[in-house]
């Protein structure tokens, strides 16, 4: 899996250890996330796609649109376990068939939708494909709003 977040790292001439110090993670640990990683938590390509004004589709290679989208500043496990809830109900799922399609046992996916355990990035790309939703929309991501300058 290839993420575009070395080619954003790299146009701002940032290195590897400059933007592990900004995620406040290891340098060895953003260094696997650089090379696809699939256990890139998703709160932190969020604090990515914010830094450098794109969108998680973008940063995961799901999307040749960088359009800049705003996320929430709390953008956690239980934020994010909310936005499941809501989606499955809007497509009539049951949390088993959310199990089922993520291989997960349905304990497991209770949990993500509780908020007690983070859902991987991975399961997360499975149900944006599999029901057309963007991951963006699982994190609370909006256009930015346009400006109007008065007259």
């Amino acid at each position: 899996m290839g993420w575009k977040i070395r080619d954003l790292r790299e146009d701002q001439d940032m290195t590897q250890k400059t933007l592990a110090k900004l995620l406040k993670v290891n340098r060895s640990t953003y260094t696997m996330w650089e090379l696809g990683d699939v256990n890139f938590p998703i709160e932190k390509i969020v604090e990515i796609a914010k830094l450098f004004h794109t969108n998680i589709e973008y940063l995961l290679e799901l999307s040749s649109n960088k359009q800049e989208l705003i996320y929430p500043d709390n953008v956690d496990k239980e934020f994010i376990g909310k936005r499941l809830r809501v989606f499955r109900h809007k497509l009539n799922k049951t949390q088993k068939e959310f199990a089922d399609l993520l291989g997960v046992r349905q304990s497991t996916y209770f949990y993500y939708e509780e908020g007690r355990n983070r859902i991987p990035t991975e399961k997360l790309i499975i149900l944006a494909k599999t029901y057309r939703i963007p991951i963006s929309k699982f994190c609370g991501g909006k256009k930015k709003e346009k400006t109007t300058t008065p007259v």
